[in-house]
C-alpha cells in the first residue's frame, strides 16, 4: 500500500535479540508488514539479532511494534529495542533482506 502524503507517518527502527533468526522471523515480518500497509525492510544481523525499519501510520506502526514484541510462533524475543527515525519519503513497499 503506497501513500501520497506522508506529513502524518511514523518510521521506527527495531533491533529484535533472542532466538530470532532460523525460526522464519523475517518473513512473518514482511507478511505481518504488508498486511498493515507498512513499507521498510526487515534483515539479519551478524550477531544474531534481526533489524527491522518501518513506517506507515501511528496506528499501524503502533500495532506492528506489538506483533514485533510476541514474533512467530517458533520464535522467543529476549529484547527489543525501538528507535524513532526520519521518514523516508521515497519508500513506496516492505522489503526482506
Amino acid at each position: 500500500m503506497t501513500y501520497e502524503d506522508k506529513s502524518n507517518f511514523v518510521r521506527l527502527r527495531a533491533v529484535v535479540r533472542g532466538r530470532v533468526q532460523h525460526v522464519g522471523f523475517r518473513y512473518w515480518t514482511c507478511e505481518q508488514a504488508e498486511r498493515l500497509g507498512l513499507t521498510g525492510t526487515v534483515e539479519n544481523l551478524f550477531d544474531g539479532s534481526v533489524e527491522v525499519y518501518f513506517q506507515g501510520l501511528p496506528e499501524n506502526v503502533k500495532a506492528m511494534k506489538e506483533k514485533l514484541k510476541r514474533g512467530p510462533s517458533m520464535a522467543l524475543v529476549r529484547q527489543i529495542f525501538f528507535y524513532k527515525e526520519r521518514v523516508k519519503d521515497d519508500e513506496t513497499y516492505f522489503e526482506c533482506l
